[in-house]
């Protein structure tokens, strides 16, 4: 299973850059990696970061993100393409920033109960979850520092986060749990990306000629006048 992040403008791109990992693969039937790649965009003035992630054939899970609340502002978390996000919570300690548990589902792989038939019963899945990479849920910052570096992080915090995938051969769900661990190649890996502050421009060389000549023509003026 695959996990990627990806970080795109919903409105358009004046400004894009990125930095990212490689993709991901499931090692184990337990073992979930994840990857993630961020792109920062500005739209009208305001810099913008819409946070996108995209897993392989998952049916359900519980992951966290963080972020620096003291660079970006949380500004909204919603599902894509079917998944459906019932539950997330929200946290800010200084510049220390979570969005935490943020458990989704693709319809009729609700593990936490959900949507019910007539009878009460759990719903049956009429589909299987997408296959491959797609969006699932985007989260939405704003960028408070443009000029700063910004780290996000997606990862599993303790054993009641997972990923569970969807076995397209067999039917099957498997679910990676809790923080990676080597020692018995089970978990779900994290991955951090960043997005890069943007450079002040440098004052181009034609610019600082004129105003230091302009500087100097006033100058002399100056003392023109005090002799007179």
């Amino acid at each position: 299973m695959s996990l990627a992040f990806r970080l795109s403008c919903a409105l358009g791109f004046s400004f894009v850059a990125a930095v990212s990992s490689e993709a991901a693969i499931i090692r184990t039937a337990r073992h979930a990696s994840t990857s993630n790649k961020t792109v920062a965009t500005s739209t009208s003035g305001q810099r913008s970061i819409l946070m996108t992630v995209d897993p392989l054939n998952v049916a359900a899970f519980q992951l966290d993100v963080t972020f620096e609340a003291e660079k970006v502002e949380f500004a909204g978390l919603k599902g894509l393409n079917g998944y459906v996000i019932d539950f997330f919570q929200f946290s800010t300690d200084g510049n220390a920033g979570g969005i935490l548990n943020i458990h989704g589902y693709y319809p009729g792989f609700n593990d936490r109960g959900g949507t019910t038939t007539g009878g009460g019963g759990l719903a049956a899945a009429t589909l299987p979850p997408p296959a491959g990479e797609v969006d699932i849920f985007q989260l939405t910052f704003l960028d408070m520092a443009p000029d700063q570096d910004k780290m996000f992080k997606v990862f599993a915090g303790d054993d009641n986060d997972y990923i569970t995938a969807f076995n397209t051969d067999t039917g099957d769900l498997t679910s990676a749990v809790g923080p990676y661990n080597p020692a018995t190649d089970q978990g779900v890996d994290g991955a951090i990306s960043t997005v890069p502050g943007l450079a002040t421009a440098p004052v181009p060389p034609a610019l600082a000629t004129g105003v230091l000549a302009g500087v100097g023509v006033l100058l002399n003026e100056v003392r023109r006048r005090r002799r007179a």
